[in-house]
């Protein structure tokens, strides 16, 4: 299975993987705001992080998604750019929802050059699969998050620059 990080590796075509054990979306998510406007904490359960992120999708809370992120290293147009990516799996019916380890080899292809590294330690990935039919081959539509853990909580990672822009 060839594994395409696109945008800094939030959105991928993968096919879909099943593994034993792997958390699954289930049931109503905490939200990411409570009704008095504090902020709810960040996930730090793995079904905790799962039912995050589909209810962010499914309620088109990119405000959600923003705090889930860390922005280390991002620059502007990046952080545009992946926003972007994020949103276009608002409103999509996820067919299912999984965190799953990070192979050890996961993102030698994307940082191979040396120009991007990952702004945390990225153990694991998030596979949302939407319930639509194939794009390419036999794989689901699919959207891969990167992700760590920061401070006990669960975080997405980003593929950020290792050096300034170019010309600069």
């Amino acid at each position: 299975m060839r594994l395409r990080l696109a945008a800094l590796g939030l959105a991928a075509a993968l096919a879909a993987a099943s593994l034993p054990g792997a958390a699954r979306a289930q049931g109503p998510a905490p939200a990411s705001a409570t009704p008095q406007g504090a902020t709810s904490p960040l996930p730090a359960q793995a079904d905790a992080l799962v039912a995050y992120v589909t209810k962010a999708m499914t309620d088109h809370d990119v405000t959600a998604f923003e705090r889930l992120v860390n922005w280390t290293g991002t620059r502007a147009q990046r952080k545009r750019l992946t926003l972007y990516q994020i949103r276009s799996g608002f409103g999509r019916p996820i067919k299912t929802a999984i965190l799953e380890p990070m192979p050890a080899d996961g993102l030698a292809e994307a940082t191979s050059r040396g120009t991007l590294k990952a702004n945390m330690a990225v153990t694991e990935r998030l596979r949302v699969v939407f319930d639509e039919p194939p794009v390419e081959g036999d794989a689901a539509p699919t959207s891969v998050f990167l992700v760590g853990r920061e401070a006990g909580a669960y975080r997405i990672a980003l593929l950020v620059p290792t050096g300034p822009p170019r010309g600069k």
